[in-house]
């Protein structure tokens, strides 16, 4: 009798070019990338509606008494990513807001928590990584996340060696308004395990801090990311090395310590005076120094 390892190295290759999924607090909408030429979009939608749910495709759908995260991880990504072998272009699991016919994000509704939701979905996404006998090659990881543990749990079944792009997005419990400029340092990431990410080409992390030293990423020339502390040198070397970069690279650094300041101040040719410490580079890097 052939093992399940033996049976997945068997199945054909989905070979997708992305996937993607899109979660509100009403709906999830999936998005399968086909190497076609040129390459052609498929869209799936899952709605709850009473006591039943619907899945759209195109002009087709379907009525299920199912539960409707369970239609969506049954019914599109055990089949897009359970016997995925080739590299991907992109994997995005996030959440998404709803939007009213102007196209402007609808009010929280208290009874409308996208958080369950979309942790259901992100539990089935492990799941089916945990099942395959090889690790997702992916070159861009989008994703929202509570937190370090759900990171890890996704980051672990990715082939770090190949990425060049990772989004992180800390998860927001409901579909309410947030300002992005909030300062979110209390809660913090250790992103050590990119530290051997030498094909990473963009970091950005949202509304987390990262304790994780800031040397990790001097040769990722675009960045976004909110340090607890950084050091002269390796700020004096990551704008060395944004200055020759041949991307069109931009990078925004915040950080709430930074040691040696003057110093670097003093490289660069400015001048400490007391106030919140914003500076825009001509290499496209934009630095503000933020203390909680």
């Amino acid at each position: 009798m052939q093992n399940e390892e033996t049976v997945d190295c068997e199945k054909p290759d989905s070979n997708l070019k992305s996937i993607a999924l899109h979660v509100r607090a009403d709906m999830i909408f999936g998005f399968t990338t086909v190497p076609l030429a040129p390459s052609q979009s498929i869209i799936h939608s899952y709605k709850k509606q009473e006591l039943i749910s619907i899945m759209q495709q195109g002009p087709r759908y379907a009525i299920f008494r199912k539960n409707c995260v369970d239609l969506c991880v049954d019914d599109f990504l055990w089949p897009a990513l359970k016997h995925q072998k080739s590299l991907m272009n992109e994997l995005s699991v996030i959440k998404n807001w709803e939007l009213d016919k102007y196209g402007q994000r609808v009010p929280q509704n208290p009874k409308r928590l996208v958080g369950p939701k979309y942790d259901k979905v992100f539990d089935g996404l492990v799941k089916i990584l945990e099942s395959r006998n090889r690790t997702l090659q992916v070159k861009s990881l989008i994703v929202s996340v509570h937190g370090q543990y759900q990171l890890m749990q996704l980051l672990s079944h990715v082939d770090l060696n190949v990425l060049k792009r990772l989004e992180v997005f800390r998860l927001l419990e409901s579909e309410k308004f947030v300002d992005t400029r909030e300062n979110h340092s209390e809660v913090v990431l250790d992103l050590d395990i990119l530290k051997n990410c030498k094909n990473l080409e963009s970091l950005h992390v949202t509304r987390f801090s990262i304790s994780s030293p800031f040397g990790m990423f001097i040769h990722i020339p675009n960045l976004y990311v909110n340090m607890q502390t950084i050091y002269c040198d390796d700020l004096l070397h990551f704008k060395h090395t944004m200055e020759n970069s041949d991307s069109n690279a931009y990078s925004q650094i915040l950080f709430g310590t930074i040691s040696d300041k003057s110093r670097f101040l003093g490289t660069v040719g400015l001048a400490e005076d007391g106030r919140k410490l914003v500076h825009v580079f001509p290499s496209k890097l934009i630095l503000t120094y933020d203390p909680a």
